[in-house]
């Protein structure tokens, strides 16, 4: 039986949302969108941690309080909205596996018992010069949720922070080439600018 060839998105994105079952009554939710950037234009946003009240949902606040010898965050605290309340909680980043994953577990929080998560990025199999991404995310507070409420929540808050991250790459990296191509007209003019 013949079945219809499916377009993906005009942008070029796709997304996809999973969970699987884990010890007790957690889950482990992620995302998966692919991302019309490079591998390196998505790890570049996940680890300017300093920038995520910029762009990210929710964060008011985020602070690097500890960095590796490399560089790279080890440690940052935040303040962000959560399931209808403000938290304040410090994550511990784990890069040893950039560029293709970054991920972060809680160390200390007022009302979050637990928050783990990563992004994960390889290129794509099915569009060439993108990058798929996979975003995981479990959140749990001390103050008791329903399953279900804290579930599309999840759901909500997993798919508007991958949608505000696919946001940012892409601004950026119009921002590089507006840059690239202001560079190569200066240049290309003999680094003097309009003779007019």
């Amino acid at each position: 039986m013949h079945r219809p060839h499916r377009h993906p998105p005009p942008d070029g994105e796709r997304e996809r949302l999973h969970s699987a079952s884990m010890t007790g009554r957690k889950e482990q939710r992620l995302v998966k969108r692919t991302i019309d950037a490079t591998v390196d234009e998505c790890v570049a946003v996940a680890i300017d941690i300093a920038s995520y009240p910029d762009w990210a949902e929710g964060v008011a606040s985020a602070e690097i309080i500890q960095i590796n010898s490399d560089g790279l965050v080890r440690n940052a605290k935040f303040t962000a909205a959560a399931f209808g309340r403000v938290v304040s909680y410090e994550l511990l980043y784990e890069t040893q596996h950039l560029p293709h994953q970054i991920s972060w577990t809680l160390v200390r929080g007022d009302i979050v018992q637990t928050i783990s998560g990563s992004y994960g990025f390889s290129p794509s199999l099915d569009e060439p010069g993108q990058t798929d991404v996979i975003y995981q995310l479990e959140v749990e507070l001390v103050i008791p949720v329903p399953g279900f409420v804290r579930r599309r929540a999840e759901d909500l808050l997993m798919r508007t922070a991958l949608e505000r991250f696919s946001t940012e790459v892409a601004r950026r990296a119009r921002v590089a080439a507006e840059k690239s191509e202001a560079d190569f007209d200066f240049y290309t003019r003999g680094g003097s600018g309009s003779m007019e």
